[in-house]
C-alpha cells in the first residue's frame, strides 16, 4: 500500500463529490487535520473508519487501499495484497502498546539507581542497554523504517546509544587506571 497514492485517491474522490475535509471530517467523526494528514500520505486512516471512509467517497474498501478504481480482474488480486498488508499493520500496531511497559521499566530501573547512589558508570551502563533493547526491538518489529520519516527520533537514540558507550567505557576507563 502506498500511503500519498490512497490520500491523492481520497483527496480526488473528496473533490469529486464537491465535499470540503471538514465536511468528510464531520461524517466520519474525525477531525479535518485528520483528513489533511491522509490526503498528504502522512497517516492512513484507523482501521474502524476504512468502511464509512469508503462509503463516503462512494468506492470500495479494496479500491480506497489500492489507491484507484480496480477492474474486475485487478480487483482479486488487489484484495488479496491488501488484506495481508492490513495483516502486517495490525501486528506492527501491537507492539506499539508494548512499548510503554519499556518506558515505564526503564524509569522506575534509573530511579531505582538514583535512589540506591550507585555510581554513574553503572547509571550510564543501563541507560546504554535500556535505550539499545528499545531501539533494537522497534528494528525488529519493523516500527523504525530506515529511509523513511522519523529520522530525528532514530538519530536522536541513536546517538545517546553512542554517548551512553562513551560515557560507560570513559567511567570504567576512570575507575580502572586513573584511581588516586
Amino acid at each position: 500500500m502506498d500511503q500519498i497514492k490512497i490520500g491523492k485517491f481520497i483527496a480526488e474522490r473528496r473533490k469529486k463529490l464537491n465535499m470540503t475535509q471538514k465536511e468528510l471530517a464531520e461524517k466520519l467523526g474525525v477531525t479535518d487535520r485528520a483528513v489533511s494528514k491522509w490526503e498528504t500520505g502522512r497517516c492512513m486512516p484507523d482501521l474502524s473508519l476504512l468502511q464509512p471512509l469508503s462509503r463516503n467517497i462512494k468506492v470500495g474498501v479494496n479500491d480506497l487501499l489500492s489507491g484507484e478504481l480496480l477492474s474486475e480482474k485487478e480487483l482479486r488480486k488487489k484484495s488479496e495484497e491488501n488484506l495481508v498488508t492490513m495483516a502486517k499493520m495490525n501486528y506492527l500496531n501491537s507492539f506499539r502498546h508494548g512499548f510503554w511497559g519499556f518506558y515505564i521499566l526503564g524509569i522506575a530501573l534509573l530511579i531505582y539507581c538514583l535512589v540506591k547512589d550507585l555510581e554513574s558508570s553503572g547509571i550510564l551502563a543501563l541507560i546504554l542497554a535500556y535505550n539499545t533493547a528499545v531501539f533494537y526491538s522497534r528494528c525488529r518489529s519493523g516500527i523504525v523504517n530506515p529511509g523513511y520519516g522519523r529520522c530525528g527520533r532514530d538519530f536522536m537514540e541513536i546517538l545517546i546509544t553512542i554517548f551512553g558507550a562513551a560515557g560507560t567505557a570513559a567511567g570504567l576507563f576512570h575507575e580502572r587506571f586513573l584511581k588516586v
